[in-house]
């Protein structure tokens, strides 16, 4: 009885084995797909648009920041200068 146990153990590996295998020659490019989606971060960059909104709401953040920077001493920023950086790193113009 011993016996048949190991048999049926190492057949049935062996069947699941080859099983796997098929599955994964079967499955594509199905592999690189997994976690892709509309939310998912890619190597793709999105298509960027001009957002009109985007710079103003852009320069209401470094004035603030700027407004912070004078209340602790520091030295001022030019708002502009830091809105248009923003939004050259941002992609958005």
């Amino acid at each position: 009885m011993q016996d048949a146990f190991g048999i049926v153990v190492v057949v049935v590996s062996l069947l699941a084995l080859v099983v796997a295998v098929i599955a994964l020659a079967s499955s594509g490019r199905a592999f690189d797909q997994v976690g892709r989606g509309g939310l998912s971060i890619g190597d793709e960059a999105p298509a960027t648009r001009a957002d009109p909104g985007l710079r103003e709401e852009a320069r209401a953040v470094v004035a603030a920041h700027n407004r912070r920077r004078v209340a602790h001493a520091q030295e001022p920023l030019d708002v502009e200068a830091e809105v248009s950086r923003w939004l050259a790193e941002l992609g958005g113009g």
